[in-house]
């Protein structure tokens, strides 16, 4: 936006440039939900949890399923000598394990929201990850941590019920490879959710922690989004770092 048309509004109104700045991104925001709300009015109800509409689109489905190839070859790469109708036997059975990190950390919400007084509205579920959507989002700082520690509640009690699944599996069993790829769900999505990036728990937790300690809410914003970028650099090199020493150590055994 032209930076003269807010200096003219400014001495007009009077308004502080960065209160006008706020308005402005505020409007641009609502609208934008306006746009997406009115994509989403007509979309298919799925279930209802916790009072909340679980509204599904059509791209939903495809991106789950399309786990399905990866956790049949990962069962054949983990035992090549596995017949191919077990490996897809083995994928079908791991299929609901993604599915249930990824939904049910996002339903967990509805319950944290619930406590914080500030009740969920929807849950929308398309090609990317599941959106909770809250149409009333004037709380607290403290209002907006609580919801958000809904959903890593939930992760973090699937990822020790997942360990406690796997240590009492026999090692080598079929029980404990399914333990395994529910531990890799549930944790990834706890790590992903706890990243200080925007739009997933932790950025909302960092965000509403500096305006509650006196941060503008856009210097808040700021803040999120470069400590995200940072994050996001760390993890990529650390990722690649990881797969590099993995590749040279079977290249030595081979």
């Amino acid at each position: 936006m032209d930076t003269r048309v807010c200096d003219i509004e400014t001495a007009v109104s009077g308004e502080p440039k960065n209160q006008q700045s706020r308005r402005i991104r505020q409007q641009m925001y609502n609208k934008r939900m306006d746009v997406m709300n009115q994509e989403w009015r007509d979309a298919k109800v799925l279930f209802r949890f916790n009072g909340v509409p679980v509204k599904v689109r059509p791209s939903f489905w495809p991106m789950w399923l399309s786990s399905w190839p990866v956790l049949i070859w990962l069962a054949k790469w983990r035992r090549p000598k596995r017949s191919w109708p077990k490996c897809v036997l083995i994928g079908t059975v791991s299929l609901p394990f993604p599915l249930i990190a990824d939904l049910g950390h996002a339903l967990a919400h509805t319950v944290s929201a619930k406590a914080a007084w500030a009740d969920m509205d929807e849950i929308r579920l398309a090609a990317d990850m599941p959106r909770t959507i809250y149409f009333y989002n004037d709380v607290s700082p403290d209002q907006h941590r609580l919801r958000a520690t809904g959903g890593p509640l939930f992760s973090s009690l699937g990822l020790l019920l997942s360990l406690l699944w796997r240590w009492v599996s026999k090692t080598g069993s079929t029980s404990r490879e399914l333990a395994e790829i529910s531990c890799v769900s549930h944790g990834f999505i706890l790590f992903g959710s706890l990243m200080p990036i925007s739009l997933v728990d932790g950025g909302t937790l960092l965000k509403w922690t500096l305006i509650d300690n006196g941060w503008d809410p856009i210097e808040a914003d700021k803040q999120v989004r470069q400590t995200g970028i940072g994050s996001v650099i760390i993890v990529a090199v650390a990722a690649v770092g990881f797969l590099l020493k993995w590749l040279a150590g079977r290249s030595k055994h081979d």
